[in-house]
């Protein structure tokens, strides 16, 4: 009898330990959304700072990925934007629902789903990145892979670790770097650079891990072309793990 209670006592405290144990917890990350448009005129400058911030993510080792969302609101103004999707206006809207104060403008940067910016405010952009790169998150990507053959539409694999219970996994295929001549609108007679453009967007509820299969178009390049996945809360929108995958 007394070796059962000791057991049971045992077994009791063990639950107990893990219970309190500490959730795990994973090196910071900052995902930048930019919601821009190229029929915008005050875009073009969030645009150079959304490159800039890849460029000097690239070369400090930071883990800073951005995404460039063209939205398709401002192509009445006389330019249609050849990368904009109305999916993309939906989801700044989303986010106008979900952070508070934030409304439907453009250039808007949204930094891991939580805070939100005039996408050319630099000071703004800096303090944003500060507190999400001293923030641990919750979740990370094991391992993510993409392969895109001739002619195919890209697949990505992917395995999670972490807490991601009631996330989804957003997969975005983007084009590294897009020129393009702008004959009419607001931006009319100017060449545009954008980088990390969203040429297709995939959301699926968090699995530990999966398959993607994108659609045949539109495709970037292959050597222009990389997914960025990136796991969010489906309530408060909070991005808590990203990682991304070249496709060569």
């Amino acid at each position: 009898m007394k070796k059962i209670a000791l057991a049971f006592l045992i077994l009791s405290v063990i639950l107990i330990t893990n219970s309190f144990k500490t959730p795990p917890q994973f090196e910071p990350v900052a995902v930048v959304e930019l919601f821009t448009s190229q029929g915008c005129s005050s875009c073009p400058p969030a645009d150079k700072l959304l490159a800039q911030t890849i460029a000097e993510a690239k070369k400090d080792g930071k883990k800073i990925f951005a995404l460039s969302f063209h939205v398709d609101y401002w192509n009445r103004l006389g330019w249609t934007d050849p990368f904009s999707d109305k999916k993309y206006s939906d989801r700044q809207s989303e986010y106008a629902n979900a952070i508070s104060g934030s409304s439907v403008y453009t250039p808007q940067m949204v930094m891991n789903g939580s805070t939100q910016f005039v996408g050319s405010d630099e000071s703004g952009l800096n303090n944003a990145l500060t507190k999400a790169l001293n923030t641990k998150t919750e979740a990370t990507f094991k391992s993510l892979s993409a392969s895109m053959e001739d002619g195919k539409a890209p697949q990505v694999q992917f395995t999670l670790d972490g807490n991601f219970t009631g996330c989804k996994i957003n997969f975005a295929l983007v084009s590294l770097s897009e020129t393009t001549i702008i004959k009419r609108g607001e931006n009319g007679g100017h060449t545009l650079v954008n980088e990390n453009v969203v040429r297709q967007f995939i959301t699926q509820p968090a699995t530990v891990t999966g398959q993607v299969n994108f659609e045949a178009e539109p495709l970037p390049l292959k050597n222009n072309a990389a997914i960025v996945a990136f796991i969010q809360h489906t309530g408060d929108y909070k991005i808590i793990g990203v990682a991304m995958a070249h496709l060569n």
